[in-house]
């Protein structure tokens, strides 16, 4: 099936061997879903949900309905504001995926465990716009997961870009919006937990190869980036330094998590981020907040998932 015309997905270049092909010819096609209006796009403010689904398990409408109803008002999620929604692991089935596996697939070690949404159906509901690029297929079932992009606001020059070949492929999705006259680029990336088995298997390094690409597609000034970095390092990954020294910090002003832990089951990690580059120094502020379902932080899963969801607000400054 060809690809939208509104969304462009880039081939990274894999070295002669066509190892990523083999991921390719397994998935289906690209999503570009334009339903959501112009509402909002005069705001200066904006509410960004980021969460890794595990594999569509989150329960992704129950929470950004609850957004729409006030439930997170104390995090600043203002239900009149613009929202968008950066999703990894995101679930997808439909006709685009080949009947008959025949390439590389993900393995999914965690079957029955629970209904998985798809995200299409779910931006459909929701009256929410949509770019979704698919990773990998879900070993042999006809779907795949992979980065998506929900807007309240119209998603512009949206394109996808694979990552460096590690241990799975990864796909990024990127697009703009407009908001109160400034052009905000919107990214959603998921980097590889480990490489493969040897002295790579910890995959600090082939998460420093992916962060240099997706860097290195992503030059805008002003980006706000949701993603399961992966860091089983910490930030003491060179991964991690990349990104700072690209620009991009945790918050404006830059601070650091409150939380011991995004990733809910064990070990238990900081693996998940929103991150901001304000080149032109155009944000007044933006706050990063944990989503937790039980006050103290206790079940086995996190809405659904294995993750928790972060929620920022982000204040442009005023119009002088």
């Amino acid at each position: 099936m060809a690809e939208p015309s509104s969304f462009h997905l880039t081939h990274h270049h894999d070295d002669g061997r066509l190892r990523l092909e083999r991921w390719r010819q397994n998935v289906g096609a690209p999503v570009a879903l334009d339903l959501a209006g112009a509402t909002g796009a005069d705001s200066r403010s904006i509410v960004v949900l980021s969460w890794n689904v595990w594999i569509g398990r989150g329960r992704l409408t129950e929470v950004i309905s609850r957004l729409r109803d006030g439930e997170f008002g104390r995090h600043g999620a203002d239900p009149d504001l613009p929202l968008i929604v950066l999703v990894q692991e995101a679930f997808r089935s439909d006709s685009s995926v080949p009947p008959v596996p025949s390439g590389q697939a993900g393995r999914v070690l965690v079957a029955g465990l629970g209904p998985q949404e798809d995200i299409v159906e779910t931006a459909k509901l929701l009256g929410l716009s949509l770019r979704y690029a698919p990773s990998m297929r879900n070993s042999v079932a006809r779907s795949d997961r992979g980065n998506a992009i929900l807007s309240s606001l119209p998603l512009e020059e949206a394109h996808a870009f694979e990552l460096p070949l590690v241990l799975q492929r990864r796909v990024a999705v990127s697009a703009t919006v407009s908001l109160g006259g400034a052009k905000l680029r919107l990214v959603s990336a998921h980097l590889d937990p480990r490489g493969r088995p040897g002295h790579r298997w910890l995959g600090a390094a082939g998460r420093e190869l992916q962060a240099r690409h997706l860097l290195s597609s992503v030059t805008d000034d002003t980006v706000v980036l949701g993603a399961d970095l992966n860091l089983g390092r910490g930030r003491y990954e060179r991964a991690w330094r990349l990104l700072g020294e690209a620009g991009f910090s945790f918050g404006v002003p830059p601070t650091l998590p409150r939380w011991r832990h995004t990733f809910h089951a064990l070990p238990r990690l900081i693996l998940d981020y929103v991150l901001i580059r304000d080149r032109r120094g155009s944000i007044r502020e933006g706050r990063v907040h944990r989503l937790d379902e039980h006050p103290r932080d206790r079940g086995p899963r996190v809405f659904g998932s294995d993750h928790h969801p972060l929620l920022a607000r982000i204040d442009l400054h005023p119009i002088s």
